[in-house]
């Protein structure tokens, strides 16, 4: 079976079958556009995308389907800190620390909380800025990831610009 674009997200759309496979992928596989992979039924699917997501597979993203099977993605859920901060200037030093580590970021499901792969010397420094933090079990979803890349892969039209504002935030113009 060939998967050559995503069909749509079971997460936004009810799939159009009854049986729904899943193909199990690790967080940092999700960055991968082709590939050979098992269902857990056994299917085996080549994955050859002709327009792959800038950002990644997420949970969810629908690879194939016809009237009786649909194949997913399915993230796997993988032990990450959570960090949680209490204002915007928390926000500025979490996003920098781990971004001068070229550590993945992605959004966490509170207000004001980001998700990082566990990493001991991360927890570390965590703890000694003082940041609020946890170890979890969760899943690192593409869709939620946090990123600014404007490396030589990216496929954009024009270069991004890059403007401070007096409000701490980042505003970033096409």
């Amino acid at each position: 079976m060939h998967a050559r674009a995503i069909l749509g997200n079971l997460h936004t759309r009810a799939p159009q079958s009854g049986a729904v496979d899943y193909i199990d992928l690790e967080w940092f596989d999700s960055q991968k556009r082709m590939g050979r992979f098992k269902t857990r039924g056994g299917e085996e699917v080549v994955m050859k995308l002709e327009n792959p997501p800038k950002m990644g597979l997420s949970d969810g993203d629908i690879l194939f389907q016809d009237s009786q099977t649909t194949i997913a993605i399915n993230i796997l859920p993988t032990d990450v800190l959570c960090a949680y901060a209490s204002n915007m200037h928390e926000v500025a030093k979490i996003c920098y620390e781990v971004g001068n580590r070229h550590a993945s970021l992605y959004y966490g499901e509170e207000d004001l909380s980001f998700k990082t792969p566990y990493e001991k010397p991360i927890q570390a420094l965590f703890e000694k800025l003082g940041v609020k933090h946890a170890v979890l079990k969760s899943k690192l979803d593409a869709s939620k990831r946090i990123s600014a890349s404007a490396s030589p892969h990216s496929e954009t039209s024009a270069p991004l610009k890059f403007f401070d504002s007096t409000d701490l935030q980042i505003v970033i113009k096409k």
